[in-house]
C-alpha cells in the first residue's frame, strides 16, 4: 500500500501569510476532492517567452494563469474539530509547442523565472478585474515601480536565487492606494526544477498538482457562507519575471508580465445544503460559473512537506 500524499496550503490570508505558522499539511486526496467541481474558475493569457531557446528567447502566445476556488474542504479533527476551509489555487499553463506528454520540453539553462504573488481585498480592484479590464486599476507609476523592484537587483538580492524581490517584501507604495498594502509570496524555478517530472507540472500545467499554490480562508463551520465570500473577494496579482540564470551572461534587463485574477463574480455561492433526511431522493445541481479575464483562448517551509517544493522554489 502506498503512503498517503499530503499537500501544503496557506490556511488563511493576512499580511504575513507566507509565515511557516500559516502552513498546514493536508491530505492530497481531500484537496483533489474539493477541486473536482470548483465553484469558480478564471484564467488570463500571460505575455511570455519561449524558454526552450537561449535567453532572452522570443515572445510566444499560450502562457496562461488560472485561478480556481474549490468546494469547502473538511479539516482533520486533530487540527480543529468540525471545521472546513475554502481553498483557492493558482496554476499555470504553457504553450502546446513547449510541452510533450504532460511535461515541459527542456528549458535552456540560461533562463530563470520568478513569479511574485500579491493579494488584494479591495472591492475596487476586484470590480475592475471582474469586468475584464485586467490590471488597468493599477496606475502607471505602480507598474513602473513594481517592475523596477522586481528587476533592479536581479541576481544580487539574496544567495540561492536570482529574484530581485523576496518573500515578505511589500508592494511599492505607489501601488497601495489602488491595490492596498500587501506582502508578496515568490515562486522561482529554473531548468533543473523543470527537469524534475514530479515538480515541473506545478509551474507548467493548469491541472491541480500535489504542490500547486493554494490558500484557504481560515477555519469555518461546515456550510459557512463567509468562507466563500472571503475566497471570492480576493484579487490576485501575479508578476512573472522572465530572467536569466546565474551562469548566463546578459545585459538584457528581465521582462515582467503582470496578470490580475479574481473569481469573476461579485459573490461565490456556497454549495447547496445536504438533504435533511437520508430518505430524501431529490438532488440539487451545483452550477459552476466559469469566467475569463481574457478573450483569447488558452492552450489545452516548514510544514511536514518542505514549502520550497510546495510552491516552486518558494523564497
Amino acid at each position: 500500500m502506498s503512503a498517503a500524499l499530503y499537500s501544503p496550503v496557506y490556511i488563511n490570508y493576512g499580511e504575513v501569510f507566507i509565515n511557516s505558522s500559516n502552513i498546514l499539511s493536508v491530505p492530497y486526496e481531500n484537496v483533489t476532492a474539493a477541486f473536482k467541481t470548483p465553484v469558480a474558475i478564471n484564467w488570463t493569457a500571460t505575455g511570455g517567452f519561449d524558454w526552450t531557446q537561449p535567453y532572452p528567447g522570443s515572445r510566444i502566445d499560450g502562457h496562461t494563469a488560472y485561478l480556481e476556488i474549490a468546494q469547502e474542504m473538511p479539516l482533520s479533527a486533530s487540527i480543529v474539530e468540525n471545521a472546513t476551509t475554502v481553498l483557492s489555487s493558482l496554476t499555470f499553463d504553457i504553450p502546446d509547442t513547449m510541452s510533450s506528454g504532460g511535461q515541459p520540453l527542456a528549458m535552456d539553462p540560461s533562463w530563470y523565472i520568478c513569479r511574485h504573488v500579491f493579494i488584494s481585498t479591495k472591492p475596487e480592484a476586484k470590480l475592475t478585474v471582474d469586468g475584464g479590464n485586467k490590471c488597468s486599476f493599477l496606475p502607471d507609476t505602480c507598474h513602473t515601480d513594481l517592475k523596477t523592484s522586481l528587476t533592479q537587483d536581479w541576481g544580487k538580492a539574496a544567495n540561492g536565487t536570482m529574484c530581485s524581490a523576496l518573500g515578505f517584501d511589500p508592494i511599492p507604495s505607489s501601488c497601495q492606494d489602488s491595490f492596498g498594502f500587501a506582502r508578496q509570496d515568490v515562486m522561482d524555478f529554473d531548468s533543473e526544477f523543470l527537469a524534475n517530472t514530479a515538480t515541473a507540472p506545478v509551474q507548467t500545467s493548469k491541472e491541480q498538482q500535489q504542490y500547486s499554490w493554494r490558500i484557504g480562508t481560515g477555519y469555518h463551520d461546515p456550510g459557512d457562507a463567509l468562507a466563500y465570500a472571503l475566497a471570492g473577494n480576493r484579487t490576485y496579482l501575479v508578476a512573472t519575471v522572465w530572467g536569466y540564470s546565474e551562469g548566463a551572461v546578459s545585459s538584457h534587463v528581465p521582462e515582467v508580465s503582470f496578470d490580475c485574477l479574481s473569481s469573476g463574480a461579485n459573490y461565490v455561492p456556497p454549495p447547496p445544503a445536504p438533504s435533511p433526511s437520508p430518505n430524501t431522493t431529490t438532488t440539487t445541481a451545483i452550477t459552476t460559473t466559469t469566467t475569463a479575464s481574457s478573450t483569447s483562448t488558452p492552450s489545452t517551509t516548514q510544514a511536514s512537506i518542505s514549502n520550497s517544493v510546495a510552491m516552486g522554489n518558494d523564497i
